[in-house]
């Protein structure tokens, strides 16, 4: 008897241990958060995980895997994911892919049903940004305006205030920095890639000029568009703006003191931290006119297991004072929720700029196109023709007009 009660325990201490082990396997829960924040040198890349292990202690048997992303693979990498079914819960996108996202089928949980209006009224208007056709795409994490930024000791040796009060006044300062320094007055992204197309808006608006039209027609070889590209070429003929180069090496050739504008959000900070540049060496300035956002939204994704709970580290990583604060001090990237903007730290030139600017914040009508990438480079590839010299404006552009017909024809 004593045997088999032996055995009989046994058995029973094998099965609840097998039960157990499954149970606290269960237990776990496991939540993806990716940005290109944790996978560059920009100030964000030690401390969101200091404060999402905060939120990890809040919420106990919940683990967060910090996934970092490139920017520039952040469009095609999580394209993929959702099409595999292995999205993150939570990822990170620029404003010029919101049009992507919100309309790709599958790919991102509409935040209307979380975002009450108990919850938006206490953000800036910019949190609109992660809107598209009323389909709230995405909580913005950060609204970020372009604005204009510039060396100030570049400016000084030309004799210019680097605050323009026009666009006109903006390429007569650009001119004057690169005849009295040698450098380049102005830094534009002119490769063949979207982040190129859109900056052009910047230039485009005040001539008038645009890639599509409200109803999304073409309008490149609109009249404000070729003046867009008269100007920009004879600036790149004159060794004013330098040609091709991408982002990054804007950004350096601009803290190596060989740049005197260009247009960035309120991230440079902590990129030029990273360059090693001293924040005393440069400024911001509002553009005038209208710019586009380039705001951080976060998405939730539609094949997160997981929703509330993501949901929930979505809105502490945004709306959490600690970590804002840090945050902004960090990267420079600047706070969604209103109130904190009473908090001594943005009663600065640089965070009044960027709140000045967001009253001019204007959406490109090509991001409402699903064909915004194919529209974007096929404008690029031709620009690039344009400024090599291998095709005249006026006919290049009317070519370029004819072939994005067919690409929204497809």
């Amino acid at each position: 008897m004593i045997r088999k009660s032996v055995v009989v325990f046994l058995l029973l201490a094998l099965v609840a241990g097998g039960a157990f082990a499954g149970a606290k396997k269960e237990e776990g829960v496991r939540i993806q958060f990716a940005s290109w924040m944790v996978a560059e040198e920009s100030g964000g890349e030690v401390w969101l995980p200091e404060r999402i292990s905060v939120w990890e202690s809040r919420n106990p048997g919940v683990k967060v895997e910090i996934v970092p992303i490139g920017w520039e693979d952040t469009p095609s990498k999580v394209t993929l994911q959702i099409q595999g079914n292995n999205a993150p819960d939570v990822f990170t996108i620029e404003s010029l892919w919101l049009g992507k996202f919100a309309k790709m089928p599958g790919a991102v949980v509409d935040l209307n049903a979380y975002m009450g209006s108990a919850f938006t009224s206490t953000l800036v208007p910019a949190y609109e940004g992660g809107e598209m056709d009323g389909k709230m795409a995405g909580l913005v994490w950060n609204p970020n305006p372009w604005v204009l930024v510039y060396n100030k000791s570049l400016a000084a040796r030309a004799g210019v205030r680097g605050e323009p009060t026009s666009p006109g006044d903006f390429l007569a300062q650009a001119q004057k920095i690169h005849s009295a320094t040698g450098a380049f007055g102005a830094g534009l992204m002119l490769d063949i890639d979207e982040y190129s197309a859109d900056t052009f808006h910047i230039l485009m608006w005040p001539n008038g000029g645009d890639l599509l039209d409200a109803d999304l027609k073409p309008m490149v070889d609109s009249s404000g568009t070729v003046r867009t590209v008269r100007l920009v070429k004879d600036m790149v003929d004159k060794d004013v703006v330098p040609f091709g180069e991408e982002v990054r090496n804007l950004r350096t050739l601009f803290a190596k003191g060989q740049v005197g504008f260009f247009f960035e959000g309120p991230w440079i900070a902590g990129v030029l931290d990273g360059e090693g540049m001293s924040r005393d060496q440069w400024q911001v300035t509002p553009w005038p006119g209208e710019v586009q956002p380039a705001s951080h939204i976060l998405c939730l994704a539609e094949g997160s297991e997981h929703k509330d709970l993501a949901w929930d580290l979505m809105k502490f990583v945004v709306t959490d004072e600690t970590t804002t604060k840090e945050y902004f001090k960090r990267t420079g990237l600047m706070p969604l929720v209103k109130s904190q903007y009473d908090d001594p730290v943005y009663d600065n030139p640089y965070s009044k700029t960027f709140l000045a600017q967001m009253s001019s914040l204007r959406n490109p009508n090509v991001w409402a196109s699903q064909k915004k990438f194919e529209v974007e480079i096929a404008f690029m590839e031709d620009v690039q023709k344009i400024l090599l010299g291998e095709g005249a404006v006026e006919a290049t552009l009317s070519a370029s007009r004819d072939k994005i017909n067919k690409i929204l024809a497809e």
